[in-house]
């Protein structure tokens, strides 16, 4: 015979007992005590945070033959007994998934109307109920708002936004929080103590992550190791029956990938794999991990992260290597490698995360902000220098004389070309820096790497906004593509992170071709005048 689950054996059997949701049974004792029980309630949050214990527990206290309202439920009452062995039929689940259709909610109104058979109160509890149908939830509007007096209805859902602002609005609606790390690991230390057994505070605590906020998750995972292990869960134990990795493997990886050592982190992805380790969750690792650096570089430390004392001085290590866009980069990437993983029928499956790591460890590294520039012995003071006449862009001669003022049609370019004070884009900067935005953008979208080699040229910059013509383009669609939001984007980032400091890339079509594309316009229109014309009975004369 199968034994029960550990999930379902250590189920909240009072109010008391639902960890981490006291802002929902904190309102529901209070309306109890007070007689206020509404006729309708909707609990949304992730899975394995309590929404339907916390619903079973409701229907014990509403029904409960305590005679102190505080003591409900009491767990000891013919109702309560009734409802722990699962065997009250005044206690209706409905598992929505599996019963979407109309028909489904027109037997469920039909049936509402029938008085309950033991308990004062009728409970409908329909679980997911996001995945009815448009029409089950019509029909099941006009019963949810105006249920009959023996009858309250609980519905519990996962994905809140998908269930009409009519129903909603006939509920009072609770939000169930993901549960923190060290709540979790003290129920399982409380379970691991009720059942006999031993464990390790770190195993308990790793399991608690791999749960990611769910309870349910987290004992699962406990009910797991339990059957495997003998004597005592190790954290050794739990890393190899889940598939997990060691930290410090993910510790020398990113050590890799921040110092650029390809060679070194794709040996370290491959040896971990032979090894029997798991890419996916590997790559989780990596991805908790590079979050986990990138709130000590920019959130001013590691106070908010429960890790220990030795991962946050490595974390801090490595933080003060590098910029931080680089890390964020490198989040992204892995980020992007992992839903690869788990969506994908790869035969290779760690080639997502070799190219994630080849990717960030090969990305440029942000171009420091220049320097001020000297100022001549007899030169005004820095501020003035962008009012002053620049120097010729090909003049690059360090003598202390000016040269001769430029052109107008020079001037602008020039300026910016010249100018080295901190925070100016320069010509020469955009000029040396293409080849990498290329191949940065490459990656994502090759035709558009192609596109940007191939058909531009750079023209001026003004200010921060570098200005590119589009060549070879008389129609004009690849400059609109170029402008389009997501290539806009991703080009704009690229040159930014390029440069070293924000920029916004304009597309603009060459004059001549400018000229070109009007001139066709200008004869289309022409003719469709005159057609139009002789439509009307005119006559076209030279």
């Amino acid at each position: 015979m199968a034994t029960q689950a550990l999930y379902r054996k250590w189920r909240s059997q009072t109010f008391d007992e639902v960890i981490g949701q006291n802002h929902v049974t904190q309102t529901l004792l209070n309306a109890l005590k007070r007689d206020r029980v509404a006729h309708a309630y909707l609990f949304s949050g992730t899975r394995g945070t309590g929404k339907t214990s916390t619903a079973r527990l409701l229907a014990k206290a509403v029904n409960c033959l305590a005679e102190n309202v505080a003591d409900r439920p009491c767990n000891k009452c013919t109702i309560c007994t009734a409802v722990n062995e699962g065997r009250l039929l005044d206690l209706i689940e409905i598992d929505a998934a599996s019963n979407t259709g109309v028909d489904d909610i027109r037997e469920l109104r039909d049936k509402v109307g029938f008085r309950p058979s033991e308990a004062r109160l009728k409970i409908y509890i329909i679980d997911e109920v996001h995945m009815l149908s448009k029409s089950a939830f019509n029909a099941l509007l006009k019963t949810l708002e105006e249920p009959p007096e023996h009858v309250i209805f609980v519905l519990a859902t996962t994905e809140p936004e998908r269930i009409p602002a009519t129903i909603t609005s006939r509920c009072q609606r609770f939000d169930f929080k993901r549960i923190k790390l060290e709540d979790i690991v003290s129920r399982l230390a409380f379970i691991v103590e009720e059942e006999g057994l031993q464990s390790e505070s770190a195993a308990l605590e790793y399991i608690a992550r791999q749960g990611n906020g769910s309870m349910r998750d987290s004992i699962s995972l406990l009910d797991q190791l339990t059957a495997y292990a003998s004597e005592i869960i190790t954290l050794d134990l739990v890393r190899r029956v889940l598939g997990a990795v060691a930290s410090q493997a993910v510790i020398n990886l990113v050590e890799a990938l921040l110092k650029r050592d390809v060679a070194g982190g794709l040996n370290i992805i491959n040896q971990l794999v032979a090894d029997g380790g798991d890419p996916r969750q590997f790559t989780h690792d990596i991805v908790e991990y590079l979050r986990s650096l990138m709130l000590v570089k920019l959130g001013g430390g590691g106070q908010h992260l429960n890790l220990p004392d030795e991962t946050l001085q490595a974390m801090q290590s490595q933080a003060d290597m590098v910029d931080s866009r680089i890390i964020v980069q490198a989040t992204r990437l892995f980020n992007e490698a992992l839903v690869e993983i788990k969506t994908g029928l790869l035969d290779i499956p760690q080639l997502p995360l070799e190219l994630a790591f080849v990717n960030a460890a090969a990305s440029p590294a942000p171009v420091a902000t220049p320097a001020p520039a000297e100022a001549t012995p007899t030169g005004p003071p820095a501020p003035a220098v962008a009012r002053q006449p620049a120097r010729p862009a090909a003049a690059p001669t360090p003598a202390p004389t000016p040269a001769p003022a430029p052109t107008k049609a020079q001037s602008a370019p020039a300026a910016a070309s010249t100018a080295s004070g901190a925070g100016v884009v320069t010509l020469e900067a955009v000029q040396g820096c293409f080849n990498q935005v290329i191949t940065m953008i490459e990656p994502r979208s090759k035709p558009m790497a192609e596109s940007l080699r191939h058909f531009t040229r750079l023209h001026k910059i003004i200010g921060n906004e570098i200005q590119i013509f589009v060549i070879n383009d008389p129609a004009g669609s690849l400059q609109k593509r170029f402008q389009d939001s997501q290539p806009q984007a991703a080009i704009n980032e690229a040159f930014s992170q390029a440069l070293g400091q924000s920029v916004i890339v304009k597309f603009l079509a060459e004059p001549g071709e400018v000229s070109a594309a009007a001139q066709q316009a200008e004869h289309k229109n022409l003719n469709e005048l005159l057609k139009t014309a002789q439509d009307l009975g005119g006559q076209v004369t030279e």
